[in-house]
């Protein structure tokens, strides 16, 4: 039996919604439970060894069932309600998956709030309860019910979230990864946007990117936002994103591929392994992402080939150097022609790089082999990463050459891990760029010179504004201005 001011109420409990009669649901918080205990993903929390971490059996009664109270925080109604208001019927027996999902949702956005912020508000209703009845005064909160007769919150998106998390197959795991669920969100939302409703709601407070909306849309509620943290708490957010590997690593992948390329005597496949050397001495040198290193453009690298090649590092080099001093030092100018994260068109960018880092990646040594390959080939403009016949190279051709080269190196060297997967946590996409980041920090760069090569950190904190980012403006003179930022971050490398 539930007592006075305990339990989960449904906020229809007494109230009649579309004619339907009062649902009169209630439990105390243990009888609330998930339905279809098993069924829906639940991260286990493990240690190093692979035991299970000794608060994995709390954090499972946590997510398992419901806490006194809930009604308080949340906007709670019974699956029944929600079964009328979403579909206008009551619950039949072939919705035994579809009442799994209600049930699952109202669960995880009461885990989207912490149980002590919930024990802590009942807390305080109850107190006041009593002292309201003591003075005779009626409380100041409002009705907790009923509820609109149409659903302001989104659990019909919730639960559609929930049903692809038991229905759609995984790429890490056996099921989809929250970062995908989270997706069919934006999606819903962006169909609100472009309906008449929405559309009506498209004026902003504000110019520019960062535009504040007033807007109805049930998917930006609290309730969701609740529903979409207590996902997350139970799914976890499991991330294969590519690793790092350390510079000698890849000083060693590259050296590994001239001299491949050096014994190989079919001319395509030899041209082919210096193409992809190349390319990842450019990703890696250049901090970029795997897809930005095929935007190098053929005719801005021939144009700008000779300048900085005979260039000398003088001694007692301050990090803050002038153009006079840049111009002179040996360096290599990198074309890019595409579109970047946070733009909204191709641009020209021109970046000038060190022609050897203190590593021993030889940055000018793999672009001057590059064009030379292309002289041969007869090309002079369109992509750098190119076929014989002009087209894009491909991406995963690229990606498959770099493993191969990764587990040699593990298989005959200590420089990657016996127990790490290469297939899992490498490839083209980001180690480059993640291990030229792990390498600035390592040489303790200044977080300007980091910034300077990850252009997406300063968009973001932009916060709407698009920042100008001379030090890859279309002209040399300018590439030539920031070197102190460009050059100084790849010679560290």
């Amino acid at each position: 039996m539930v007592t006075a001011m305990e339990g989960i109420f449904c906020c229809n409990f007494s109230s009649s919604i579309n004619g339907w009669l009062p649902c009169l649901k209630v439990w105390h918080e243990r009888c609330y439970e998930c339905l279809g205990n098993g069924r829906f993903p639940m991260k286990t929390l493990l240690d190093e060894a692979g035991n299970v971490w000794h608060t994995q059996a709390k954090r499972e009664e946590r997510l398992m069932i419901g806490v006194n109270g809930a009604h308080i925080v949340i906007p709670f109604q019974c699956e029944l309600c929600w079964m009328r208001l979403l579909e206008g019927r009551d619950i039949q027996p072939e919705d035994t998956t579809y009442y799994q999902c209600l049930r699952r949702a109202n669960l995880d956005a009461i885990a989207g709030k912490a149980k002590s912020t919930i024990v802590k508000h009942r807390n305080s209703v109850k107190a006041n309860l009593l002292r309201c009845k003591e003075l005779g005064k009626t409380p100041s909160y409002e009705p907790r019910g009923p509820f609109p007769s149409y659903d302001c919150v989104g659990m019909g998106v919730a639960v559609e979230m929930l049903y692809k998390s038991l229905s759609a197959k995984g790429k890490i795991e056996e099921h989809v990864q929250f970062d995908t669920l989270r997706h069919e969100r934006s999606t819903a939302t962006k169909i609100y946007e472009s309906s008449p409703k929405g559309m009506l709601e498209g004026y902003a407070f504000a110019k520019g990117t960062g535009k504040i909306r007033p807007t109805s849309c049930n998917l930006q509620s609290e309730w969701f936002g609740d529903f979409l943290r207590g996902l997350e708490y139970r799914m976890g957010a499991e991330s294969r994103a590519n690793r790092a590997i350390s510079m000698k690593a890849m000083v060693e992948v590259l050296e590994r591929i001239k001299r491949d390329a050096d014994y190989e005597e079919d001319v395509d496949a030899k041209n082919h392994l210096h193409k992809v050397g190349a390319y990842l001495a450019l990703v890696t040198t250049c901090s970029l992402r795997g897809h930005e290193g095929f935007y190098a453009d053929l005719h801005g690298l021939r144009k700008h080939i000779d300048k900085g090649k005979y260039g000398v590092i003088p001694e007692n080099l301050n990090q803050h150097f002038s153009e006079d001093v840049a111009v002179n030092l040996p360096h290599v100018v990198i074309s890019l022609r595409g579109k970047y994260k946070g733009q909204n068109e191709e641009d020209l960018h021109i970046i000038c790089v060190a022609n050897e880092t203190q590593s021993g990646i030889e940055m000018r040594w793999w672009i001057e082999k590059l064009l030379a390959i292309t002289d041969e080939e007869g090309r002079v403009s369109g992509p750098a990463f190119a076929s014989k016949a002009g087209s894009l190279a491909s991406s995963p051709d690229y990606d498959a050459v770099f493993r191969d080269y990764l587990k040699q190196i593990q298989n005959e060297t200590n420089l990657i891990q016996d127990d790490i997967d290469v297939d899992l946590y490498y490839g083209i996409s980001r180690t480059p760029r993640k291990s030229a980041e792990t390498r600035a920090k390592q040489a303790k760069l200044d977080d300007s010179l980091q910034d300077a090569m990850n252009r997406w950190r300063t968009f973001e904190n932009a916060k709407g504004g698009r920042p100008r980012f001379k030090q890859t403006r279309d002209l040399y003179a300018d590439a030539v201005a920031y070197m102190s930022l460009t050059w100084s971050y790849s010679y560290a490398l």
